[in-house]
């Protein structure tokens, strides 16, 4: 009987979860876009730089797309997107203090 409740429990918690966790990955995929409007703002990503990155969003954005589409995201499926967009984070880090910069001419 006890497990049987837990299981009720964690279903109930589980279904509850993947539309809050799918808006933690739309809000954090908002910052990164943000993140490279301030650095192409501020002349630290040159506009190849920008289209790469930008690039890289589109790539997470129809990951994230592709996983919601039977209505759940899996453990696996925001793992794999929550690594992407580390991954991207940090290229957006490592683009804004490259020394490349969008010269003045």
């Amino acid at each position: 009987m006890k497990k049987l409740i837990a299981m009720v429990v964690a279903g109930v918690l589980g279904a509850g979860a993947s539309p809050t966790l799918a808006k933690t990955i739309k809000k954090r995929q908002a910052n990164e876009e943000q993140r490279i409007e301030r650095g192409v703002e501020k002349g630290q990503i040159t506009p190849k730089e920008q289209q790469r990155l930008d690039g890289q969003q589109k790539v997470i954005e129809q990951e994230r797309e592709n996983a919601a589409a039977d209505g759940k995201i899996t453990k696996r499926e925001r793992r794999d997107i929550k690594h992407d967009q580390k991954r991207l984070s940090q290229d957006i880090k490592h683009k804004r203090h490259n020394a490349q910069g969008a010269r003045q001419q």
